[in-house]
């Protein structure tokens, strides 16, 4: 924003040069980012943050430059509007005037006046008026137009003015758009409107884009008698989305879509028509003031002694009393260490303590707090079991060697489609920024799998990549679940060191990584079973069990799936939900001493049906062999010309060992028998 040094002395005494006036608003937080002459005046580039919408007036900068140099803020008085807010109505229709106002979007507008002014006189504006208008950029038009932008500089609230006798019916009325409907802009260029768009409109057509730019048709003109002056505030993000949708910006719609204060609207149609009274000689009409009163901010209580703490100096009770009365807070002393805030309507910024504290070392000044060396404290280390038993998670996958990704929690619906995770608990975005970013996942699998197309297509294909990220449902029409869950994907080559040959990953290699992740994470009893899943193909899929709590799923990525995302690789993946882990994770660390009597290796090999799975065969052999059995775990399988059609070979390798005494050969061999008599008759195998 451009702001007038000359300009600005009318509301502030300024004893202050310009470039020390520069220095100390930028100290302050209101970065002056140049200073430049232009003829007896200095015109200050201020860039203006987004959260403090006061700053665009030159009240809000006169404000900040009283508290920060103690100097008392000088607003004009608003008088001479005969018939203004003193005999303002709540209503719709006046009789004298012959306006109607309607307003059929409360929500995008909740309040609205209107102001009648008679028998102006349009023409030239004077020299002064000219003169400040030019300094922040702007050409004068008539004395009209020029004093409305003259109000929304000076107070920061936009006004626009019609010319009343061309409102159709004298109508306005505040509306949505219809789709397609049109209106030419005062810039001559016809805009097409669509239904998200707020319009002002008059019985027949639309005469102003609301909070961004008035009709042609409607603009105030040299042969304009009576004008309606409208002041109101609108939804910021409405207006937002109109001016973006338009490509539109103007200093209308650069402060409402940062929030005008609403109770400053009255005073600023005030000030308005007290110009144009005095300038283009107009009679002041009826004034209608339709929606909300101002809106009340919640009080702040503010702890004196946290607000030494915080700034680190000591600011006197009084000094940080006279710095918030100075910013328009309200103070009201509570006790001797408290003290109650209203904030203005203008800052709603302020909504917490710390708020306050931030604005008294602010006008304190930064550079008046010492620098001083914080005191050394012990670390804590404590992190909540949730990021301990993630920072473990992470450790032991990349120990086992995969490398970790972080995908985005917004995907396309297509892609969610494609990765066959799509359904009616599916959470979509109402107003998406991208059709890339339409619905939030409800399954890590389809970033995992443009991860790894992402790295194929750059040519590397050998990959051991995991996520641990959240994923989101919807249940019912109210209610939405956030669960955190882990997916590994594997693909390519794997290479068994250095004198080892390379071969292609399998889904008992995805298994081996899960198996060593479960038992670093103290999980016992895991079990695997067929299962059926539409991301998997069907001969290659298995439910993860802990004591017979699914807790995930894993398999061969179903081949059409890779297709549609342009994979060529096998892809081995699995999904484990962190939740229903949690329950069965032990991170207590149990030592044991080293057995003291050596183990017996047995192996046994048996020819079974192709339906058996692993876990029942290793269940029935732990459950017969008892606790002398100290692991089983298949090492061979074989299908081949010598195994019948239907059956599969299997070895298994089984360690025998006994914690109080060495096994002896007849020990072994009793039980080794005992297994594979409970192997023929509980599940038809043979040995091989």
């Amino acid at each position: 924003m451009k702001l007038s040094y000359n300009w600005l002395k009318e509301y502030i005494d300024i004893r202050l040069s310009p470039e020390k006036l520069g220095e100390l608003l930028t100290m302050a937080g209101l970065c002056v980012d140049s200073i430049h002459k232009k003829g007896n005046d200095s015109v200050l580039e201020i860039e203006i943050t987004s959260n403090r919408p006061d700053w665009l007036s030159y009240i809000g900068v006169a404000r900040e430059v009283g508290a920060l140099t103690g100097k008392r803020l000088k607003i004009p008085n608003n008088v001479a509007v005969s018939c203004g807010s003193s005999q303002s109505r709540r209503g719709g229709v006046n009789g004298n005037s012959k306006a109607t106002i309607r307003i059929e979007e409360k929500k995008l507008c909740p309040r609205y006046t209107a102001r009648i002014i008679r028998n102006v006189k349009v023409g030239e504006s004077p020299k002064w008026l000219k003169e400040r208008l030019e300094a922040v950029g702007l050409r004068s038009v008539n004395n009209i137009v020029d004093i409305t932008n003259f109000c929304l500089f000076e107070t920061g609230e936009p006004l626009h003015a019609f010319d009343l006798d061309k409102l159709g019916g004298r109508s306005i009325i505040v509306r949505r758009a219809s789709k397609g409907e049109k209106i030419k802009t005062i810039d001559g260029i016809e805009r097409i409107l669509d239904n998200d768009m707020l319009v002002i409109a008059d019985d027949k057509s639309p005469v102003a884009v609301a909070g961004v730019m008035g009709g042609l048709y409607t603009e105030v003109s040299p042969q304009t008698k009576n004008i309606l002056l409208e002041a109101a505030y609108f939804d910021p993000i409405s207006i937002r989305r109109t001016s973006r949708r338009l490509a539109l910006s103007t200093d209308s719609s650069y402060r409402f879509e940062r929030r005008v204060d609403m109770g400053n609207i009255v005073r600023a149609s005030d000030r308005a028509a007290q110009l144009i009274l005095e300038l283009a000689e107009g009679a002041a009409g009826e004034f209608i003031d339709m929606g909300k009163e101002e809106k009340v901010l919640k009080d702040i209580d503010l702890r004196l002694d946290r607000l030494n703490k915080i700034i680190g100096v000591a600011v006197s009770p009084s000094r940080a009393k006279s710095i918030l009365t100075s910013l328009g807070l309200k103070v009201k002393p509570l006790s001797k260490n408290i003290v109650r805030l209203s904030p203005p309507g203008f800052r709603h910024d302020l909504q917490n303590e710390i708020d306050i504290i931030e604005e008294v070392a602010r006008i304190y000044g930064y550079e008046n707090i010492p620098e001083t060396i914080p005191p050394v404290l012990e670390p804590g280390n404590r992190l909540s079991p949730d990021a301990v038993i993630d920072k473990n998670i992470r450790g032991i996958l990349v120990n086992l060697g995969l490398s970790e990704i972080i995908t985005y929690s917004l995907l396309s619906r297509k892609t969610v489609e494609l990765a066959r995770s799509s359904g009616d608990n599916v959470i979509s975005i109402k107003n998406p920024i991208s059709n890339e970013q339409e619905v939030m996942r409800p399954a890590l699998v389809a970033g995992m799998l443009g991860s790894i197309r992402w790295n194929i297509n750059r040519r590397s294909k050998d990959l051991k990549l995991f996520e641990l990220g959240q994923t989101y449902f919807k249940e019912g029409d109210n209610s939405f679940i956030e669960k955190k869950c882990l997916a590994i994907g594997v693909t390519g080559q794997l290479y068994d060191g250095w004198i080892g040959h390379p071969r292609g990953v399998t889904l008992f290699d995805l298994k081996g990584i899960i198996e060593a992740l479960f038992a670093q994470m103290g999980i016992k009893h895991v079990s695997v079973k067929e299962a059926i899943n539409p991301v998997f193909s069907p001969a290659s899929c298995a439910c993860i069990s802990v004591k017979d709590d699914a807790v995930g799923i894993m398999g061969q990525v179903d081949p059409k799936i890779l297709r549609d995302f342009d994979i060529k690789e096998t892809v081995y993946a699995a999904q484990i939900d962190c939740a229903r882990l949690m329950r069965h994770i032990s991170l207590e660390k149990k030592f044991r001493e080293s057995p003291k009597f050596p183990s017996v290796i047995r192996d046994i090999s048996i020819v079974a049906d192709k339906n058996i799975s692993n876990a029942d065969i290793v269940s029935l052999i732990k459950e017969t062999a008892g606790n002398i059995l100290k692991d089983a775990e298949i090492v061979d399988r074989y299908s081949g010309g010598q195994i019948p059609e239907g059956k599969i070979g299997l070895t298994y390798r089984l360690e025998y060992q006994d914690p109080n005494r060495t096994l002896q050969d007849s020990d072994v061999q009793a039980i080794h028998s005992r297994i594979i008599n409970a192997l023929e008759n509980n599940l038809g195998a043979k040995l091989r």
